[in-house]
C-alpha cells in the first residue's frame, strides 16, 4: 500500500478533544510489590527518601500509603493511552520510562516489558528490586534501537518525542523495533485536532535544571504523516489531551496528542 493510499485513510482515526485528564479509579501497582515484609519495609525506605528529596517525575502507587510524590500522576491520562485491557503474552516496549510508569501499568496489565532510558542507574532500576513484576531495564537511547534489540508486540513512547533533536529519526526507530502496534504521545499545538495541515514548530525552550530542552510542538496530522512514512500501515486512534502538573509542582500544562499506529 503506497503512502498517498494510507494518508487517505487517516479518516478512520478517532479524535477525542480533551481539555484535561479525569482522575479514574485505578488500582496502583501495589498487586506488583513482593509480598515479604522485608521487601515492603525496603520499598517503604526508597518511597521516603525520594518524596524527601523532592519527588520524581511520575507519581507511582504502590498501595499501604506507599505513593511515589511526582511531577505527573499519569493514573489521569491512561486513558487516552489506548492500551489493551490485557496483554497477557504479548511484550511491551517502554521508550523513555523515566520513572517507569507505563513499564509498570503495562506489567500490571500482563505483559512481559523491556523498558529503556539513557540514565545509567534510574529510580526504576532500584524498585524492580522490590517488585514481582516481568520488567527488564536496559540503558539505552530511542536511536540506538534497530531490529537486532528485538520485536515487541506494543511499543509504547510517551511525551518524549519533544524533547528529541530528531523525532522522525526517533519513529524510524520505533518501526524497527514493532512487529504490531505502536502508541506514540507527544505535546503538540493547541489547535492539534482541528488543523488538517501537518504542522510541527521548533519552540526551543530550555529547563531550568540542567541540559534538558523542549524542542518540538508537533502537530497530529504531522505525526500521523511521520508514523506512516516510516512504515506503519495505518492509523487506528488518535486523542488529544492537556498534561497538567500535579499541585505544589512546578506547574506545567501541555498539550498533548496519543495516536496508535498498526504495522
Amino acid at each position: 500500500m503506497n503512502l498517498l493510499r494510507r494518508l487517505t485513510r487517516q479518516g478512520r482515526a478517532r479524535t477525542n478533544q480533551v481539555l484535561t485528564g479525569s482522575e479514574l479509579s485505578h488500582p496502583g501497582f501495589g498487586a506488583l510489590v513482593s509480598r515479604t515484609p522485608e521487601c515492603h519495609g525496603q520499598l517503604a525506605e526508597i518511597v521516603r527518601a525520594v518524596n524527601a528529596a523532592g519527588g520524581a517525575y511520575h507519581q507511582l502507587d504502590f498501595g499501604s500509603s506507599l505513593v511515589i510524590q511526582g511531577d505527573y500522576d499519569m493514573n489521569k491520562y491512561v486513558q487516552f493511552y489506548d492500551l489493551p485491557s490485557s496483554l497477557e503474552g504479548q511484550t511491551v516496549l517502554d521508550i523513555g520510562t523515566a520513572v517507569g510508569y507505563f513499564a509498570l501499568e503495562c506489567a500490571r496489565r500482563g505483559g512481559a516489558v523491556t523498558a529503556i532510558d539513557i540514565y545509567d542507574k534510574p529510580l526504576l532500576s532500584d524498585l524492580l528490586l522490590l517488585l514481582e513484576a516481568p520488567i527488564r531495564y536496559v540503558r539505552k537511547s530511542i536511536y540506538e534501537l534497530d531490529k537486532g534489540f528485538g520485536q515487541f508486540d506494543l511499543v509504547v513512547c510517551g511525551s518524549l518525542l519533544l524533547h528529541l533533536v530528531d523525532p522522525f529519526g526517533a519513529i524510524r526507530a520505533i518501526r524497527s523495533v514493532c512487529q504490531r502496534r505502536a502508541v506514540v504521545s507527544t505535546g503538540c499545538p493547541e489547535q492539534s485536532a482541528t488543523n488538517p495541515r501537518p504542522t510541527i514548530e521548533f519552540v526551543a525552550r530550555k529547563s531550568a535544571h540542567g541540559d534538558y530542552w523542549t524542542c518540538w510542538s508537533i502537530g497530529a496530522a504531522a505525526l500521523r504523516n511521520m508514523l506512516l512514512a516510516a512504515g506503519f500501515s495505518e492509523v487506528t486512534h488518535e486523542n488529544h489531551f492537556t498534561l497538567a502538573s500535579e499541585p505544589g509542582r512546578t506547574p506545567f500544562a501541555t498539550p498533548h496528542v496519543v495516536v496508535t499506529a498498526a504495522v
